[in-house]
């Protein structure tokens, strides 16, 4: 029995598809001294070897990838466009301003140069910044019918374009970047460590190593011996131990005989109470040898408490803008912050770190604690095993009939295409997300899949389109499109860099940090932070990576329109 593959393969696209994704998820984990290409990479370059072997799909698969992806950028991005403006925002803004709209137009003046074409250029720009985005802007705007193509080309041809531009620059676009980061502060003579640890201490920050793990808290009980603090409160009996990881909101409840007492700061304490301690492990070691807190005990009637975790979503606007020394969420009750993002980027648990509308935090507490938390910082958002469907694709709809919409200038037809509405409709569905929690309710792992997923199957068919043409492309115009790309990844960057040191002042962590989130690169993010061996850098990331994405899907439309 013989076994075509190759026939196999031909008559089944679901079958190409997937195996696509499967071996470029492979190549894009394959790393090398710190360096990989990443998933995205890995299934571009999967792709291309399929389309250079004549496979193709339904183009409709690229179609729903490509509503799927640019719609959650926008979703992700709705949070945090008004953030942008509070706090260090101004700058934040004028740095991914600058950075877009210096790379678009580097992009055109060596267009201009070269003689590449317009489709050439924006897979230029799309590579050599690995923005997706920005290739997604591009493409749509040929197939949306914004962009009518000249005498001799078809829309596909175009795209085609487009997609071996971006396969041409992308794999430079991905490790030139690294390299850049990593080599520059070396260069500069710029101690990144140094620079994170100023900025930690300007702000009130605990510099953090990025690998630290919280432990989580755990509920013992202790019988009280201590004749020195019988009588006394419990905030004179505190401040008479120096207490400093044990404040009254750590004690959840005493036991006196068979009464159970809340413990508050006025709660005398006596000799034979036992009390319940809500604390980490290392918490409590010291609270017994510094305190000198006596035997632990075994009392269901105290340790059988409600420990839960929440995932609230920072909406109060009482909360959003104070720094996490402000909101006091242990001492004022007793919960443990265990982690907080913004725009799916880890920040550090610093006193100084500002919470900003949309973020999230995880806390972890007694439940009752948590519930005074969740009512002062926003809204719980609970964990569901339903996405509201409804809600998303209704957002969908409306940005498709969005970017239908055109308005006539003398002979000309103006208009924002799909790209710009599905962006537009998934920042205003973020944006309401982020401010009514129980609107759109979408659980993380969906929020994953969709996007991610989108993505990938967008990047198939771009890479089965790009790999018919790449050959001949990279025998005509290859090494002018590779050369281009390099100036492209590499003086943005470093023009960034100087600009956001003179003209805005900024910390050098931060900075870098800011520079890899308007070039929309989260691989460079984690090379900055281990340089800075803290998560400072995140901060700027998070500050430029949500508008960067938006101005970059615009960059791709408007390059195709010019």
């Amino acid at each position: 029995m013989t076994i075509d593959f190759s026939q196999i393969f031909q008559q089944d696209s679901v079958l190409v598809i997937f195996t696509i994704i499967a071996i470029g998820y492979l190549i894009g984990n394959i790393r090398i001294a710190r360096f990989e290409i990443g998933v995205t990479g890995g299934v571009l370059l999967c792709a291309l070897m399929f389309g250079h072997y004549g496979y193709k799909i339904d183009p409709i698969v690229q179609a729903i990838g490509f509503t799927l992806f640019i719609y959650s950028v926008g979703w992700q991005a709705g949070p945090q466009i008004l953030n942008v403006m509070r706090q260090d925002g101004p700058k934040y803004l004028v740095l991914t301003v600058f950075m877009a709209g210096g790379s678009f137009l580097l992009v055109l003046g060596l267009a201009w140069l070269t003689g590449l074409s317009n489709a050439f250029s924006a897979g230029l720009m799309a590579g050599s910044l690995t923005s997706t985005p920005t290739l997604v802007g591009a493409q749509n705007a040929v197939s949306s019918g914004l962009v009518s193509p000249a005498a001799g080309q078809t829309p596909n041809s175009l795209i085609e374009s487009i997609s071996v531009a971006y396969a041409i620059t992308y794999i430079f676009g991905t490790v030139g970047l690294l390299l850049v980061v990593k080599l520059l502060p070396n260069l500069l003579r710029v101690d990144l460590a140094e620079a994170a640890e100023t900025f930690a201490s300007e702000r009130g920050f605990k510099q953090e190593n990025v690998d630290d793990t919280i432990d989580r808290p755990i509920l013992r009980a202790y019988l009280i011996d201590d004749l020195e603090v019988s009588g006394l409160t419990i905030a004179q009996a505190l401040v008479a131990r120096s207490a400093k990881d044990i404040s009254v909101r750590s004690l959840y409840k005493i036991k006196r005989g068979t009464e159970l007492i809340d413990p508050q700061p006025d709660t005398v304490i006596e000799a034979g109470d036992k009390v319940a301690v809500f604390a980490t492990p290392e918490e409590h070691a010291r609270a017994r040898s510094q305190y000198r807190l006596g035997a632990e005990v075994l009392d269901r009637d105290l340790i059988d408490a409600v420990v839960d975790v929440a995932e609230v979503v920072v909406t109060n606007p009482n909360a959003v803008g104070k720094s996490l020394e402000q909101l006091g969420i242990y001492e004022r009750h007793g919960c443990y912050l265990t982690r907080m993002t913004r725009s799916q980027i880890q920040l550090p648990l610093a006193p100084g770190t500002v919470a900003q509308r949309g973020d999230v935090m995880i806390l972890t507490g007694e439940r009752r604690a948590l519930d005074r938390a969740i009512a002062e910082l926003g809204a719980e958002d609970r964990k569901a095993v339903e996405t509201d469907l409804l809600t998303f694709a209704a957002g969908i709809v409306f940005g498709l009939l969005l970017g239908q919409i055109t308005v006539k200038v003398g002979d000309i037809d103006v208009g924002i295409g799909t790209a710009g509405g599905l962006l537009i409709a998934g920042i205003c569905v973020g944006f309401l997300r982020a401010n009514r929690p129980t609107f759109g309710r979408m659980p993380a792992a969906a929020r994953f899949i969709m996007m991610e997923l989108g993505l990938l199957l967008f990047m198939v068919g771009v890479g089965l389109n790009a790999g018919g043409g790449i050959a001949a492309a990279i025998g005509s115009v290859g090494p002018v499109l590779f050369l281009s790309g390099v100036v492209v990844t590499c003086l943005p960057l470093l023009c960034g860099y100087v600009f956001g040191r003179l003209a805005l002042g900024m910390n050098p962590a931060l900075l870098l940090g800011a520079l890899t989130g308007a070039m929309t690169s989260t691989p460079a993010l984690g090379i900055v932070q281990q340089a800075a061996k803290s998560t400072v850098p995140a901060l700027g990331y998070a500050g430029t990576y949500a508008l960067a994405n938006v101005l970059l899907t615009l960059a791709g439309t408007l390059i195709m329109l010019l």
